[in-house]
């Protein structure tokens, strides 16, 4: 029996753990590759087999993450009892071990029973509907289980799987205690020793990440291929239940978003929403395709300070130069989801609401998505993300919310990758690629890019055109490295340029006479901490730039105010005729209403008017918007002022009631 806890006995129990690890790999292998022959619709995974292989290896990566995970605990509590170096302590600790392992393998096998049965059901890896399970009939679905007849096999392999674990623990606890250690480490120094220790926790913490990129292994890894099935094999039961307890830890903070603003549930009238598009006689005849371009970061900020030394625009010019561009254009709001989530839904960004996409309203299916009067109209629509579908679980969003095709960078060659996805020339040949079909019917195209995201990059082979960036813009960003600066703008540069060459492929192709393009940004550059009160309206702005064919072209004042709700209508009046559609937005294309603009933030903006208001404090700070120089200066209240933050409320309220109402799939 050994006589002391110290290092030659941790350094021995932590090779002992090895074979208890390997056996925990292969389980999870072993269930991975059960998965796939059970659930693969083989007739559809021809010429598939490198994404099948890739799908592997990375859920290889995947599970070695969940066992350091489970490891991890084990490591650190080994390593800190060497301080008491005591047998009994030992002794102790090893039997919590064993119980454990054994629990922490019984309930990765409990685990993989659930996401089996659940995908089952739903075709879906476990996300956060598995909380539903505690909120429905709970005795109903138990008996519903119990009756089916794969229950018994379930529990008898889980039972097996049990009792293996409870054997394996035993035998790894015994030779922990076990008086010959495999290596001799007493001649070893100190500094050796330090460094092993140190070591260890180092390389479990790298194996619990999963990789060592900038973010660690997770379900927005899982993007790899074209096939929808590939990228649903890789993930472990383990990271989903994580990932739909973080999305279920947010979903707590809900609350009733209309009450909180402060307006009664009988003053709300959705019934505003509903409308139907003008008139149009040419898109009738023409039935145009509709692109509509989200681009990352695409902030108005450094185009207002475009010029030849500070060329951020590129070919981008010619074409703002050339069509429609307003100028006083608000993002829905800060983040990426809130621009995808507004402009899919055709609703406004709510305070306190959480995201829809993670939250169960995810798989409702709302008459108000922008891609239904285009549906409606006999249109082929498909989405387009630059990245992961898996971020925030969109591919199945897309998919409930109507879409016919989805396509994420698992869908085009994969050159020179960056940290959210395929390159802005990669994105922008996909979206091409799509558009260029042959179709019987006109397509609408919805696209959302990733490349110019932090951390800032482009392909090594790209060339930038000059960008001496100017001092008053040097001044709103305090204390970033010029380095960083010049790469932020790099990219920012490529992106637009990028979207240049897909317009100007469409203008000198026969789609130039039957597409209307549309290109905004998800929201404005982060890297402006140094802007004043003035230029609030800075700090929200994106660009909203609109290609029309002289055919289906109408008066539009580039002057008006506008959000990310107000695009689709205007896109409805473009392309569409007296269509029917629900939306919290109005046409830009319209130009006998008022148009009064907010985000998120509660930023107002109507005209050369302009509030801040505090949905907590129910206070408003109210401004004049300078319409050229895009700069506010304070000012007192006006009965305008009043009107665009009452208006902003009953939106916002009735958006929420909208948003969580029954049969949202029939507009009631």
């Amino acid at each position: 029996m050994i006589k002391e806890y110290n290092f030659e006995k941790y350094f021995d129990c932590l090779l002992k753990i090895i074979p208890i690890s390997i056996a925990a790999l292969i389980a999870l292998s072993v269930y991975r590759i059960f998965f796939f022959f059970h659930f693969a619709d083989f007739t559809t995974l021809n010429a598939m087999t490198f994404y099948v292989l890739k799908a592997f290896w990375l859920g290889f990566r995947f599970d070695l993450a969940v066992v350091a995970y489970i490891n991890s605990f084990v490591i650190v509590i080994l390593t800190f009892i060497l301080l008491f170096r005591s047998l009994k302590v030992f002794k102790f600790t090893v039997f919590i071990i064993k119980i454990y392992y054994w629990v922490a393998f019984s309930f990765l096998a409990f685990l993989a029973a659930v996401d089996f049965g659940f995908y089952t059901y739903f075709n879906e890896r476990i996300n956060i509907l598995i909380f539903e399970f505690f909120r429905d009939d709970t005795p109903a679905l138990m008996s519903t289980i119990v009756k089916d007849s794969r229950f018994p096999v379930a529990v008898i392999i889980l039972f097996t799987v049990s009792v293996i674990s409870y054997k394996l623990s035993s035998w790894t606890a015994k030779k922990f205690l076990n008086r010959q250690c495999i290596i001799d480490t007493s001649f070893w120094g100190g500094f050796l020793k330090t460094f092993i220790i140190i070591f260890t926790l180092f390389i479990t913490f790298v194996f619990m990440r999963g990789t060592v990129s900038m973010f660690p292994l997770g379900i927005f890894h899982t993007q790899i291929s074209p096939n929808i099935f590939i990228n649903k094999i890789s993930i472990s039961p383990a990271h989903a239940l994580t990932d739909a307890i973080q999305s279920k830890a947010e979903q707590a903070k809900t609350v009733d978003v209309a009450e909180k603003i402060g307006i009664p549930k009988e003053d709300i009238n959705i019934s505003a929403f509903y409308k139907t598009s003008q008139f149009n006689n040419a898109a009738q005849e023409i039935r145009p395709n509709v692109v509509f371009i989200v681009m990352e970061d695409f902030g108005e900020l450094p185009v207002l300070y475009n010029s030849k030394k500070f060329d951020v625009l590129g070919e981008l010019k010619k074409h703002f130069d050339e069509d429609i561009v307003f100028y006083n254009f608000l993002a829905a709001g800060r983040i990426t989801i809130h621009a995808l989530e507004t402009t899919i839904l055709n609703m406004p960004q709510r305070p306190y609401a959480l995201q829809i996409t993670q939250s169960p309203a995810a798989f409702n299916k709302y008459a108000s998505a922008s891609v239904v009067p285009y549906k409606n109209s006999g249109y082929n629509t498909s989405a387009i993300y630059g990245g992961s579908l898996k971020w925030r679980a969109i591919d199945s969003f897309f998919i409930t919310q109507g879409f016919d095709n989805i396509y994420g960078e698992g869908d085009i060659k994969n050159e020179y990758r960056h940290q959210w996805g395929i390159n802005d020339a990669q994105f922008f040949e996909l979206v091409l690629r799509e558009l260029k079909k042959e179709s019987d019917a006109p397509k609408f195209i919805y696209g959302m890019s990733t490349g110019a995201h932090v951390p800032y990059e482009t392909p090594p082979y790209y060339k930038p055109l000059p960008l001496e960036t100017p001092k008053e813009l040097l001044e709103k960003m305090p204390g970033m490295s010029k380095e960083y600066i010049d790469q932020m703008f790099k990219t920012y540069q490529f992106a637009n340029r990028e979207i240049a060459k897909f317009i100007s492929a469409v203008k000198k192709s026969e789609l130039a006479d039957n597409t209307i393009i549309v290109v905004t940004g998800d929201h404005n550059l982060r890297e402006f901490p140094g802007l004043t009160r003035e230029e609030l309206f800075r700090k929200y702005a994106v660009p909203l730039y609109i290609y029309v064919p002289k055919k289906l072209k109408r008066p539009m004042n580039i002057n008006e105010a506008g959000s990310h709700t107000d695009i689709m209508p205007t896109l409805y009046d473009l392309s569409l005729s007296r269509q029917k559609y629900i939306s919290a937005g109005t046409s830009l294309a319209d130009n006998g209403k008022k148009h009064i603009a907010f985000n998120s933030d509660g930023f107002i903006l109507s005209g050369n008017k302009a509030a801040l208001y505090n949905v907590d404090s129910k206070t408003a700070q109210y401004f004049i918007f300078d319409l050229k120089t895009k700069l506010l200066s304070e000012t007192q209240a006006t009965k305008e002022h009043n009107d665009m933050i009452e208006y902003y409320k009953q939106t916002i309220a009735a958006a929420d009631v909208y948003l969580n109402q029954k049969n949202q799939n029939k507009g009631e």
